[in-house]
């Protein structure tokens, strides 16, 4: 069974995986419904090292993204990757799918995973968030796919229904990322 363990306490006992994983991180900006959702692989960590933003790892790897978009959210209009850093993602609305919500919630999944040359950060914030790193295992999908759904049902107030069709999606360009290919 594929197993998930806190992304800091991995750091701590030392027991990230160097040969590849999977992350999954959540910021939720305080109670406005606003979440982003990272999902990142890895493979080949050439260093591990922790800053004053977060765990960075030397190595190459993909990411994709969730976003949930309240209905009370002011600022619709604009595209995510113009948006202001905390409700920012790298996409432009034409590259995403977009679900709408029982609650006239817009949850944006991306088609395609970005690419992450040589390092990337998981950032850590002192507010409402998560990150979980899961262990490459045969059913690692599997794990990710119902984790992802039980938080959007959990944490973002998401309709079961959504939430799994949601998951669904983000697993479809989840299996696009190239570092496992």
């Amino acid at each position: 069974m594929a197993t998930a363990t806190a992304l800091i306490k991995a750091y701590m006992t030392e027991t990230i995986p160097s040969d590849g994983g999977f992350i999954i991180t959540a910021f939720f900006t305080g109670g406005s419904g606003y979440a982003i959702y990272e999902i990142t692989a890895y493979r080949n960590v050439k260093d591990i090292f922790r800053t004053g933003e977060g765990v960075t790892f030397k190595t190459d790897g993909n990411r994709t993204h969730i976003l949930v978009e309240p209905a009370s959210f002011t600022k619709k209009y604009i595209e995510p990757v113009n948006r202001e850093a905390l409700h920012a993602i790298p996409y432009r609305f034409n590259e995403m799918t977009v679900i709408p919500g029982p609650k006239n919630e817009k949850i944006m999944v991306p088609e395609k995973p970005i690419s992450l040359y040589s390092s990337f950060t998981i950032l850590e914030q002192q507010s409402d968030y998560f990150s979980y790193i899961f262990f490459p295992t045969k059913d690692v999908y599997v794990a990710m796919k119902k984790f992802i759904a039980d938080s959007l049902y959990n944490d973002c107030n998401l309709g079961l229904s959504v939430s799994k069709e949601v998951s669904v999606k983000v697993l479809e360009t989840i299996k696009k990322f190239s570092i496992f290919g």
